[in-house]
């Protein structure tokens, strides 16, 4: 168009388009090579993303496979303690079963006496060599008695009777108080200290004769007034039970 002397151009268009747009220009086959590009582009990423995927699921099994591990290895550690631990008791048990056995048939084996109503008047007599102890405390087993012996810590129940020795007259029977045992352990101080040690290496059922000097009984003192002073004092202890 000629306005006025200037050329002004005027653009064309097609169908609602303009002519003046360029467009874009493709070389012979780029075509195909944006399309192949695109592609490789494409298949690289689901590569990617399957490998990732792979190596997620990897160490979800790892880690699933080393759990699984850690519990069957805890199951079977657990088996293993509850079988060992069966064993044991089941051998406790049979020893338990044959040392009662034992015992029983040790105990049956003793020589019985009448249960007396009250504590005889006067000690026994004494027979055989008495074992006598550093500190002057002696003893007679008159009988050995069956199972474990008595030992510092052990509880330990007799009866008893006891006398002077220098005069043989009786002074105190757990026959006389209804036959009521007395139980100790040994170790305490819960006694004098000559009927505690006496009572070290006795066995159940067992039966054994004190003798006690003064020094460990009641000593210069006594216990009046029913233990005179400097009295050696002669004990008469049966039917232990032992334990611990």
């Amino acid at each position: 168009m000629n306005l006025q002397g200037e050329i002004i151009p005027m653009t064309q268009t097609v169908k609602g388009q303009n002519k003046g747009t360029p467009k874009k220009q493709y070389r012979p086959g780029q075509r195909q090579q944006d399309r192949l590009q695109r592609q490789a582009r494409r298949r690289r990423r689901q590569r990617i993303l399957t490998a990732a995927i792979a190596a997620l699921a990897l160490i979800v099994l790892s880690v699933a496979g080393i759990l699984e591990y850690q519990r069957y290895t805890s199951d079977r550690a657990a088996a293993q303690l509850a079988n060992a631990h069966a064993t044991a008791t089941h051998v406790a048990r049979v020893d338990a079963t044959a040392t009662a056995a034992a015992l029983n048939a040790c105990l049956a084996g003793l020589k019985t006496t009448p249960t007396p109503t009250a504590g005889p008047a006067k000690p026994p007599a004494l027979t055989g060599t008495p074992v006598t102890l550093p500190d002057g405390l002696q003893y007679i087993d008159v009988q050995v008695g069956c199972g474990a012996a008595a030992k510092t810590s052990s509880n330990v129940s007799v009866q008893y009777t006891g006398w002077f020795q220098k005069t043989g007259k009786k002074f105190d029977s757990s026959w006389d108080h209804g036959a009521q045992a007395i139980t100790i352990t040994l170790g305490k101080g819960q006694v004098i200290k000559g009927f505690e040690e006496g009572l070290v290496g006795l066995k159940q059922g067992g039966t054994r004769i004190l003798i006690i000097p003064p020094a460990l009984a009641y000593g210069a003192a006594g216990h009046p007034p029913q233990i005179p002073a400097n009295a050696t004092l002669i004990f008469e202890v049966t039917k232990a039970s032992v334990t611990g």
